[in-house]
């Protein structure tokens, strides 16, 4: 029988400039107090080699590496210690511990002094009174396409603010100049309209504009798109009449915050084009997208984004979990795969019973990954207009609720995506393993 090897925890506060430490061995006794060393490659290599020597005296030892997920600070110091190669024979385990979870089990405790260094000792009260279910590991084969699609969504939600500010602004220049069926341009943002909002400071220097030369205008800078230009020039004129004035002082610099805000806008655009060239090359390289890529309503940056924050799916299925109605541990199914991913994109219900009291109004869970939830909730909006089922399950979702219907029915919608898109990268995932040994 193997002989467990005992463990040696190393306790990190993370901060921009630190890494305060803290070691402890297997008897809870404490072999370094609080020490502080800089949060840089020299710094990590001089704690490296003072915990190499602290190791190969107490060899064979298991080093468990504990901190908090603070910001970006955690990143290259978890990663070294999981990669370096002098490391590779103590087999660093590493506890990424939620901070919110840190910070509430501190208000459980007496209240006492908070600095950095005491942090250590919290962090390894925690994980030797609570642990982590699960240790944290570097999932190469994701990594590069999770920064890739990151960035993509930050871009995205920078343009939906952009243009929701650029629809403020629109108003004070031009109040009724908006999209409509009855107005000039149903996209504010195609190329004519935006010519149109660039090329005059003054909008109301287009009503003196004649018909006929406006006409021709619009059916130039749209390259002759328009399917009646005359109607729509005309609607451009309308739109002027029915538009505020502005005081001659605000003209000029409304205009001026129209044109820049457009031109950002534009910048950004073209940002979120590029990285979508980016994710789909990263998307040739992982064949186990390929099931998920063929389903209608699922394009390349919806599984990549998927893809990339629930990275291998066998990783939910394997291993043992509780079972709280048979009171053991038991092997992890399938379901508990779609449920465990469910669970970390925040879209499950937790129960909030009391002695005889059942809550009857549950509500979503706070914790979550808000990368994965965005993108399993932008498939419930693609899934709903692409699939009939998916539409029919919206709908029936949207009436049956007393309010908030439309949050209500893509949130559940979003669930039953869960289910789907699992499925579909569960499958490339087993046929990828299925194939490595041949390839």
């Amino acid at each position: 029988m193997t002989s467990v090897a005992p463990e040696i925890v190393l306790a990190i506060d993370f901060s921009r400039d630190r890494l305060d430490v803290s070691l402890r061995d297997a008897d809870r006794e404490w072999v370094w107090g609080p020490q502080a060393y800089a949060n840089d490659w020299p710094g990590w290599q001089e704690l490296k080699r003072k915990l190499l020597v602290e190791l190969q005296t107490r060899a064979p030892v298991q080093l468990t590496v504990v901190g908090e997920s603070t910001g970006s600070y955690w990143w290259h110091a978890f990663y070294q210690f999981s990669h370096d190669p002098d490391l590779q024979p103590h087999d660093p385990r590493l506890a990424l511990l939620n901070p919110a979870h840190v910070k509430n089990y501190r208000r459980a405790l007496p209240e006492q002094d908070k600095d950095d260094p005491d942090d250590t000792r919290l962090i390894d009260k925690y994980y030797r009174n609570i642990g982590v279910e699960h240790p944290y590991q570097f999932q190469e084969r994701y990594l590069r396409l999770r920064t890739l699609s990151r960035a993509y969504a930050r871009v995205t939600h920078t343009l939906a603010a952009e243009k929701s500010y650029l629809l403020s602004v629109l108003y004070l220049w031009a109040s009724a100049y908006q999209p409509g069926p009855d107005k000039p341009f149903s996209n504010l943002f195609g190329v004519t309209s935006q010519y149109v909002l660039t090329e005059y400071a003054d909008f109301q220097a287009i009503a003196d504009i004649p018909l006929d030369d406006l006409t021709a205008l619009l059916r130039e800078r749209s390259g002759n798109t328009f399917r009646h230009p005359q109607t729509t020039a005309q609607q451009l004129l309308d739109v002027v009449k029915q538009s505020y004035p502005l005081p001659e002082d605000l003209i000029a610099p409304v205009h001026q915050v129209l044109s820049h805000t457009l031109a950002h806008i534009r910048l950004l655009m073209d940002n979120q084009q590029a990285y979508r060239r980016l994710i789909v090359q990263e998307l040739d390289q992982l064949p186990e997208a390929a099931a998920a890529l063929a389903f209608r309503g699922l394009g390349p940056i919806l599984v990549a984004g998927c893809l990339s924050e629930i990275g291998d799916t066998t990783r939910f299925t394997t291993g043992a979990k509780f079972d709280r109605r048979r009171n053991q541990y038991r092997p992890r199914t399938y379901h508990d795969g779609h449920s465990g991913v469910a669970k970390l994109a925040g879209l499950w219900w937790p129960r909030r019973d009391s002695g005889r009291v059942q809550g009857n109004r549950p509500y979503l869970a706070r914790e979550r990954n808000p990368y994965l939830r965005y993108w399993f909730v932008q498939a419930a909006h693609t899934l709903q207009r692409y699939q009939p089922d998916y539409r029919r399950y919206y709908w029936k979702k949207y009436h049956e609720a007393h309010s908030h219907p439309h949050k209500r029915a893509i949130i559940l919608t979003a669930r039953k995506a869960v289910r789907l898109i699992f499925a579909l990268l569960h499958k490339g995932r087993l046929t990828c393993l299925e194939e490595a040994p041949d390839t």
